[in-house]
């Protein structure tokens, strides 16, 4: 499996080779199962709460399907089966659990298919046998499979989800004709879209639903290599980076930046053109000068990026990665940044363009939609090394592809493995937005501003499911561990900028305590989106009025 951050994170948790774990080919049908979908971008946290609280020790076996286009592993299934914990009560405790999570469709099927029972395709383990799977050498009880078009009847099968997740108040999803509502995604098992896939929903219709809050997490702006370089050199003679920062460096002080300003309208599609971003260089009697001018290509050690022929502009398109609709990562950089869609007359996202060269070559902004966060991750590296691995970079060039400075909005617990001078990791970075990094510390202190707080939706009554109680209480247990400082603290990404990744705040019912001087061991943010009615992900952040702990103010 080449997910590295989720087979480290398996690892730390299974450990050593299981006592008595679980595989349906031995151990047959589970007592419980549970079928989830929805966001992933918790994914650490809940495979943590699983292991350490729902499951005995020793007792699971995980499952993860493998992208075999990009060898990506658990981005789209995944499934624990495990011997519920003594602590679970009645019911759960020494019963063969089945959790299952399909991350296919992001946040928005974690919301339309609960409302609208819709069935949805989810990892069937019990229908295979250990041939169809490959054990991981290094991790004790954890199973691969390369899942595609050809295979996908023998691993998945269609049902209604028993639980979704959201990367952000599923409300701000419920907004027909608008970017935010969510789209689908063809199934793997007939290549077409599911037929009843409603498109007016607007609301959770009273108090069918439970909505539980499941914690917080920070999105940022990634760029290509190329383009962070270009911005550290340009920004150092333009006076807003110090010029002790060395090109390439990975420290927070070295990071560049962009405004929220210049963020919405690159998310608006009004600047077409990298040739659009213009310096005043301090270190050359005040000349005005492009990104592309050749002093700042040859401080960044660059060569510029292709530009678009079709018009013959002779322009060097923007490549800006947003995602499919209805996922948390966009909503929430639409809501902070572009006051989309709640705001009347608010200026709208631009919409991604064809996966085609012709199209592509005329396009200024080339926008594109990727239908995962390791997908974002994977659109970088296509526009920086000039490859085609998803289908999204198709103008050829020479004997490659074209090769973009580009921008994707992700979350900000990818590609730790560079280091703090700059080597190692994909070739992409992630920049400070009005000033400051994505970091823990900075949402504690109010100066960053884009992170949203999620949830898991699940009905409080389904009278055609007899178990459905004990599900309940199943998905309780989860949710309430999983959005805790302890859980979320335990898996704090570390980036070398600073620690980062997910958090709960004060404003949770249960009274959280935040630290002054802010400990990222103990996440926990004294701001919320939360009103009264509920989070919302489009209004300001505030003070939550009953934190305990106080506010650090960073003043700058």
């Amino acid at each position: 499996m080449k997910n590295k951050t989720l087979a480290f994170s398996i690892s730390l948790l299974l450990g050593s080779p299981a006592s008595y774990a679980l595989t349906p080919w031995t151990d047959k049908a589970p007592d419980v199962a549970i079928y989830t979908s929805g966001a992933s971008v918790q994914d650490k946290a809940y495979g943590e709460v699983i292991i350490k609280t729902l499951a005995a020790p020793n007792s699971v076996d995980y499952f993860a399907d493998v992208n075999p286009t990009t060898g990506t592993a658990g981005a789209r299934w995944t499934a624990y089966y495990f011997i519920g914990n003594d602590n679970l009560g009645s019911g759960l405790a020494g019963k063969k659990i089945l959790l299952e999570k399909r991350a296919v469709g992001s946040s928005g099927y974690g919301v339309v298919p609960l409302l609208a029972s819709i069935p949805l395709e989810h990892l069937n383990i019990l229908s295979t046998k250990a041939s169809d799977w490959t054990a991981d050498a290094k991790i004790a009880s954890s199973w691969g499979a390369k899942i595609s078009s050809e295979n996908a009847k023998k691993f998945l099968f269609k049902r209604v989800s028993d639980a979704g997740f959201s990367g952000n108040d599923p409300a701000i999803l419920l907004k027909p004709n608008t970017l935010n509502y969510p789209e689908q995604v063809k199934e793997l098992m007939t290549g077409k879209f599911e037929p009843n896939w409603p498109q007016h929903l607007n609301s959770f219709g009273g108090d069918v639903f439970s909505i539980v809050p499941t914690g917080g997490t920070i999105y940022g702006a990634g760029v290509t290599l190329d383009l962070y370089k270009v911005l550290q050199a340009a920004q150092k003679r333009a006076g807003t980076l110090p010029s002790t920062v060395k090109v390439g460096d990975y420290n927070e002080s070295d990071l560049p930046n962009l405004n929220r300003n210049v963020m919405a309208s690159l998310l608006a599609g009004k600047i077409g053109a990298w040739e659009q971003f213009k310096i005043v260089d301090k270190t050359d009697d005040n000349k005005v000068k492009s990104l592309l001018d050749k002093s700042i290509l040859d401080d960044a050690g660059v060569t510029a990026p292709s530009k678009e022929s079709t018009t013959g502009e002779n322009l060097t398109p923007v490549a800006l990665a947003t995602r499919n609709n209805g996922a948390a990562a966009i909503v929430v950089a639409y809501a902070k940044f572009l006051n989309y869609p709640t705001t009347a007359n608010s200026f709208s996202p631009v919409i991604p363009v064809k996966d085609s060269a012709v199209v592509e070559d005329a396009s200024l902004p080339i926008v594109k939609a990727p239908k995962s966060l390791a997908d974002s991750g994977t659109i970088l590296n296509d526009w920086q090394n000039g490859t085609n691995t998803l289908g999204f970079n198709n103008v050829t060039e020479g004997t490659g592809f074209a090769k973009r400075w580009g921008l994707a909005i992700n979350s900000v617990d990818r590609n730790t493995a560079v280091k703090a001078d700059g080597t190692g990791g994909d070739p992409w970075r992630y920049i400070k937005i009005d000033g400051y990094a994505p970091t823990l510390e900075n949402v504690a202190a109010g100066v960053y501003p884009i992170w949203t707080e999620g949830a898991a939706i699940y009905q409080n009554t389904k009278s055609i499911d007899p178990q459905w109680a004990s599900k309940v209480k199943l998905l309780k247990s989860l949710t309430e561990n999983w959005s805790s400082p302890a859980v979320i603290g335990a898996f704090t990404t570390t980036q070398a900028w600073g620690k980062t990744g997910a958090f709960v705040t004060t404003a949770d019912p249960r009274g959280f305590v935040t630290s002054i001087p802010f400990d990222a061991s103990n996440p926990v943010v004294p701001f919320t989106h939360n009103s009264g009615s509920g989070t919302h992900a489009e209004i300001v952040p505030v003070a939550d009025a009953n934190a305990k702990g106080g506010l650090e103010i960073q003043l700058k």
